[in-house]
């Protein structure tokens, strides 16, 4: 077990090895919270009906989900982003008795909590305005709100409701219980309504009130992956045309933690890191309701059992078989899928065969030359090591020149083209007589090489060309080298250096006449020696 004491807030990366080695998924992510820096303002005493607010700062306590209950949740809470990780909470009291605020961090106590409010009746006030819908409402779903007016008859209240279109709101005003007025409506615009109301010709006091219309249902989720044991998961959630509101997002029942960062403009990027291989479950409610198609699945794999063989297929030849092989620790199923894609984005038939137990062979034929990408999946998640790019190559389409008749001493060259024949290694060599020749080649852009030499003797010289250790078509060639009837030449190793006390040789080529014409001398240390052959 390693243990860590994080002393500041913020994103850690943890790192683990053994050896030199990182382990599956590292290096991790953590998010290091600290509950005890959440500033609460003031909490106000509260009257019926009015709206109690307060601050909340959470600016250097790090990324966590903020819970608050008040009276155990049966009073309904609101919260606004002010932006900069500071919120506006507030709740409306409905009876005149203490009510209590709790306040939890990621699940521990935040400091001061629990919180006691007294709330009274309002004193000489006759009228209020109750319900969440004075505040917030679904869009296209049946909406109402109360007035609690004593001794006034329905025609007495004065109600206008107009919409984010600036256009009027139709509702029924209907009698609910003793000096309880109900005003029900239906909207499907989302956005801000401005609700006006007055009883007897008087605006209540907090008219007019502004009530936010929301649509769950406009709620988009996106690129929710399949997912890989210790590696970070993705996905989006757009609610740029829902509303305002709360959003709240829970993995495997909250067992999982998650963070969210905020793109803007209503938008965000949800990121998770599984620790187990089995299916995670996304659940996202925005202002308490379902968003549609959850609980949204992520397939998570463990794709650290399965190893591949794949170092020997970063060169191989066009139209020849090429395989490799495929391990899984452990026992249980293995769905493998293998993907060859080639170069003008088509996909090769792939043939894979074998067993958990005695691991499985994945077999294919290249036909065409250039850069094939292999993709292995298992369970639906990319293996480590995938894609892989493999190069493929073809000796037959490296091209040679034509072979010029060489003279002694003079440069021979030739041109290699090899821009047809993928990549890889290509090697020249020129021998006469058993003896190598020293050779130039000079590249010349896109794979096209320029190669001279200079025969040295009247022989046919052979050129060996190879690709990838591959003979290209043709070789070895053969160039065929003449004598200068008006040059001799001299050649041989001796000429430059020779050892003391053995006999030494050199070459006198091209030359005329017989070896009786021939005179050598040589001289040293005030020795002359002479010879002739």
């Amino acid at each position: 077990m390693a243990a860590f004491t994080p002393q500041d807030v913020g994103e850690y990366l943890v790192d683990v090895r053994v050896g030199d080695t990182r382990v599956p998924g590292s290096p991790f992510r953590c998010y290091v919270y600290n509950a005890q820096e959440i500033r609460v303002g003031t909490i106000p005493n509260g009257i019926v009906g009015r709206p109690v607010e307060f601050e909340i700062d959470g600016s250097s306590a790090g990324s966590g989900n903020l819970e608050i209950l008040v009276n155990g949740g049966h009073v309904t809470s609101y919260v606004r982003n002010l932006g900069h990780q500071r919120f506006l909470a507030s709740f409306v009291p409905h009876s005149a008795i203490r009510h209590t605020v709790e306040m939890r961090f990621n699940g521990e106590k935040v400091p001061g909590s629990p919180w006691s409010v007294e709330v009274m009746e309002g004193s000489g006030a006759r009228v209020a305005v109750l319900g969440d819908s004075i505040k917030h409402f679904p869009a296209g779903q049946l909406s109402a709100f109360d007035i609690s007016a004593a001794n006034v008859s329905k025609e007495d209240i004065q109600v206008h409701i107009v919409s984010p279109a600036k256009r009027p709101v139709s509702y029924q005003l209907s009698e609910s219980g003793e000096n309880v007025y109900r005003v029900a409506f239906v909207t499907t615009e989302v956005g801000s309504y401005v609700v006006d109301v007055a009883v007897a010709g008087q605006k209540v006091q907090g008219s007019p009130f502004i009530a936010k219309a929301y649509d769950a249902g406009l709620i988009r989720v996106s690129d929710v992956p399949n997912g890989v044991v210790g590696q970070p998961c993705q996905f989006r959630v757009d609610a740029s045309q829902a509303g305002e509101g709360q959003l709240e997002i829970s993995i495997n029942d909250g067992e999982v933690p998650n963070h969210v960062q905020v793109l803007g403009g209503g938008r965000c990027l949800v990121s998770f890191t599984p620790d187990t291989a089995k299916i995670h479950t996304i659940d996202i409610k925005f202002n308490g309701e379902t968003v549609r198609g959850c609980p949204f699945v992520c397939r998570v794999a463990d794709t650290s059992r399965v190893s591949l063989t794949l170092r020997h297929l970063e060169l191989i030849p066009v139209g020849q078989p090429a395989a490799f092989n495929i391990s899984v620790d452990g026992g249980g199923s293995a769905e493998l899928t293998v993907t060859v894609r080639t170069p003008s984005h088509t996909t090769l038939p792939v043939r894979v065969s074998g067993s958990v137990r005695a691991g499985f062979i994945a077999e294919f034929k290249p036909v065409e030359v250039g850069a094939h990408t292999i993709i292995v999946n298992y369970n639906e998640s990319a293996v480590s090591g995938t894609p892989f790019t493999c190069k493929v190559y073809d000796a037959s389409k490296v091209g040679v020149s034509h072979l010029p008749r060489g003279a002694i001493g003079k440069s021979l060259q030739f041109v290699v083209d090899a821009s047809e024949a993928g990549e890889g290694n290509l090697e020249i060599s020129i021998s006469a007589a058993g003896r190598n020749i020293p050779t130039q080649v000079h590249p010349q852009g896109s794979a096209r090489f320029a190669v001279s030499f200079v025969p040295l003797e009247a022989i046919d010289h052979s050129i060996n060309i190879s690709f990838n250790k591959e003979p290209v078509q043709g070789s070895p060639f053969v160039a065929k080298v003449q004598a200068d009837p008006n040059r001799i030449v001299v050649s041989g190793q001796s000429l430059a250096a020779t050892a003391v006390g053995k006999t030494s040789f050199f070459t006198i080529s091209n030359v005329t006449g017989s070896v009786e014409d021939v005179e050598v001398s040589v001289e040293g240390r005030g020795r002359k020696h002479q010879r002739a052959y």
